[in-house]
């Protein structure tokens, strides 16, 4: 075998050839092959990653292991991670979906922690194979989870022409466990102790699934890459899942990973890694559903719904025994050394031998950029139709109508309604909301959940685009009156290779540092995904962003909509000069410029004030939502549908700039109602504090929405509440979409 037939390059072949001081068999080849992959290694991003805040009061685990964790309270602790399955949802949308969400699972679970929630982020093409996959992948989410038993209680979905052929499919999960002395993860393997094997028997799918399709371009012939598509079994992922907590719920396991991604060979050598110890596996012990497999296949498999688990000697058999009553076998296929070698045999022979450390940390690096500081953002020209000169030019019902029916912008019921939400029965906002609540069991508090990040902003200027998605997520949780207690990312862009791509990606990742510090809320880990490029054209750069905050009134989330119309409408923190770059507006027509860099010391300050004057249950502030795309027209419309019937709103608006005003999407802007016989103390609050503030509107008794712009009124329009809904929910025929409305 030949490195270059397991993705390896001619310098990384040679730099294993040092390592081993001598030539490698093509077990071995294929080891180094499978752990020195893009997907694996994080070779191009490791280095840019490490400038990324990790640390804080409430974090218990940060990057490094299956998924971050952070403290709820004294007495439970959060586990949450965001995972993607881009290349595989291409392939086989309906199993590549369906096997993400089944991996981000057994990625919680591997902490000990049980999962309560999902959400999405995805990402299509608009014309021809965009539906196709759409659907197939909405079809493997729901299948998944819903199967499984865990809620998917939020996400989002937008567009564009570079996710037509390079779909992104992100799914977080989110899982509780109890605070204990001794938490379980891949770090407490002790030599002598046993290591088993749990879960499905071992088949040839998804073999180099990471080295040869996650980390790889694709081209306009793709199909040969079908078998590297695992297939998802959600209900032996049940067992599973109840298998190994129940089994850690013992105290006989040391030591857990999960078989994902390059499956036994990358669970086995990080878990020796993170244990700092070596291990001796023998492969024919592996239960294997297919005959006469080989070593190399049984390593390279990426069989879903497998656990690897080391016992200890005081507890292991209570933790057999709780395997067993689940209908599982752990089967034992190794033991732990002291010697830091990571020794395979099939049978009486040695078939690879080699330094865990060699496979896990030895593959070079891609140096990272030396400027961390911002890039100077460069105002981009106005795109062609620009409405910046005044309402004369720019006032446009038509064009607000388009906004609400665009597809980034429309409802999404039709996806969202084929997933479980309501599943263990802890949802108390699910994923009609823009951020979702949940109760914790044992626990007084919640937890609240939001996920952000749109491409278009990152298109241009792609520092811009991650600290907006930060922000928007810090935003939603501050909604809520929430603490931000972590972050989790999913950063996806095209071949890291071409100078380009690299630049965008370190230029993402400084925003979403900068942002995380200004707002004092950690990143605990996330991923990575590179080559999300087919035949030379990759997508935009796309920072996802899932988080977590602590909810002090679960059971009674702040409102995002009215049910009576004594309110005034303010614009709290307002864009100070309203720009479209980025937005919905501008991608209709074509074009898209600089999306308007984050204010980020006002957001942070609008967030504390924000948090403490929701908090009350009777406080001032009746309903609240972060702008985000669609602009604070979109938020308008969004709380109006939400509303009771009989309530109607008011929106006027100064004739200058009216149109960006209303459909700018600079993060950090929030929409409020607030009781009219309480506006004025809120604008002295928000005075006193040094927080903008415009009152845009009012509410009434009426089922309409009114937009009047120019003070007297020099242009006035009214949508019914059925106009505006049939415009919101139109689908053209189309049969999919997902998120939040």
């Amino acid at each position: 075998m030949t490195p270059d037939a397991v993705g390896l390059t001619a310098k990384e072949a040679e730099r294993v050839r040092q390592l081993c001081g001598r030539e490698p068999n093509d077990l071995e080849w294929g080891l180094f092959g499978a752990l020195w992959s893009e997907h694996c290694s994080y070779k191009s991003s490791k280095r840019v990653l490490a400038w990324l805040p990790k640390e804080g009061p409430q974090v218990v685990a940060g990057p490094g292991g299956n998924a971050g964790v952070v403290r709820l309270d004294d007495r439970m602790e959060v586990a949450f991670k965001v995972e993607s399955h881009n290349h595989p949802s291409y392939v086989e949308p309906v199993q590549g979906a369906a096997t993400g969400v089944g991996g981000i699972i057994r990625d919680i679970v591997a902490m000990g922690a049980r999962p309560i929630a999902l959400m999405d982020s995805l990402r299509f093409g608009l014309e021809g194979n965009g539906q196709r996959l759409r659907d197939g992948v909405v079809a493997g989410i729901g299948g998944y989870g819903n199967a499984i038993g865990v809620p998917t209680v939020g996400g989002e979905v937008y567009y564009g022409p570079g996710y037509a052929k390079n779909p992104l499919v992100n799914v977080l999960c989110v899982g509780v466990r109890q605070s204990k002395d001794a938490i379980v993860g891949a770090s407490g393997a002790r030599p002598g102790q046993m290591v088993y094997l749990l879960g499905q028997a071992t088949g040839r799918d998804g073999i180099h699934g990471a080295s040869l399709l996650a980390s790889r371009d694709f081209s306009a012939d793709d199909q040969d890459m079908r078998p590297t598509v695992q297939v998802g079994d959600p209900y032996t992922g049940k067992l599973l899942m109840e298998a190994t907590l129940a089994a850690i719920e013992t105290g006989g396991v040391a030591a857990v990973q999960d078989l994902g991604a390059a499956g036994l060979v990358s669970a086995s050598s990080e878990l020796a890694v993170q244990s700092q110890v070596g291990l001796e596996l023998h492969l024919d012990q592996v239960p294997c559903r297919e005959s006469a497999m080989s070593g190399y296949e049984i390593m390279m498999s990426e069989t879903q719904e497998r656990m690897l688990l080391v016992l200890n000697s005081a507890h292991g058999g209570e933790a057999l025994a709780a395997i067993s009553q689940w209908g599982l076998n752990a089967t034992p296929i190794g033991r732990v050394t002291a010697s830091g070698r990571y020794v395979l045999y099939f049978g009486e022979r040695e078939v690879a031998n080699l330094e865990a450390s060699w496979l896990v940390d030895g593959c070079p690096l891609t140096p990272a950029g030396k400027d961390l500081v911002a890039p100077a953002f460069k105002p981009m020209r106005p795109s062609p139709g620009s409405m910046e000169e005044g309402v004369e030019e720019g006032f446009d019902a038509g064009a607000l109508m388009a906004i609400a029916s665009d597809p980034d912008c429309r409802e999404r019921r039709p996806i969202f309604q084929r997933y479980d939400s309501m599943i263990q029965t802890a949802t108390v906002w699910g994923p009609d909301h823009e951020v979702s609540v949940l109760t914790v069991d044992g626990s007084p508090w919640g937890l609240a959940l939001a996920v952000s990040g749109i491409g278009r902003w990152a298109a241009v200027d792609a520092y811009a685009g991650g600290a907006a998605a930060v922000s928007v997520v810090v935003s939603r949780l501050a909604t809520q009156g929430a603490v931000a207690l972590g972050l989790t990312d999913g950063l996806n862009a095209g071949n890291p290779d071409k100078p380009e791509v690299k630049q965008a990606f370190e230029q993402m990742v400084l925003g979403i540092r900068d942002a995380a510090r200004a707002l004092d809320v950690p990143v605990t880990g996330g991923n990575v995904s590179f080559h999300n490029e087919t035949d030379g054209a990759a997508i935009w750069p796309t920072p996802v962003i899932g988080g977590v905050g602590r909810h002090f009134h679960p059971t009674a989330p702040v409102a995002d909509s009215l049910n009576r119309p004594d309110v005034t409408l303010l614009l709290i923190n307002p864009a100070l000069s309203p720009s479209l770059g980025g937005s919905v507006w501008e991608r209709q027509h074509g074009v898209l410029t600089a999306y308007p860099r984050v204010r980020l010391s006002d957001l942070a300050h609008t967030v504390t004030w924000l948090g403490t004057a929701v908090s009350d249950v009777d406080a001032d502030i009746r309903a609240v939502r972060a702008v985000a795309d669609g602009g604070l027209w979109l938020a308008l419309v969004k709380m109006w549908l939400a509303s009771a019937p009989s309530v109607g709103m008011t929106v006027t608006l100064e004739a200058v700039h009216a149109m960006p005003r209303l459909l700018s999407e600079e993060a950090g802007q929030f929409l409020a109602a607030v009781a009219t016989t309480r506006v004025e103390a809120t604008l002295l609050q928000l005075q006193s504090n040094a927080i903008g503030c415009l009152v845009v509107g009012q509410g009434h008794d009426g089922d309409y929405l009114e937009l009047q712009v120019g003070r007297p009124s020099r242009w006035t329009r009214r949508w019914s509440r059925s106009q505006m809904r049939a415009a919101w929910q139109s689908w053209e025929g189309d049969s999919g979409g997902s998120g939040t409305p």
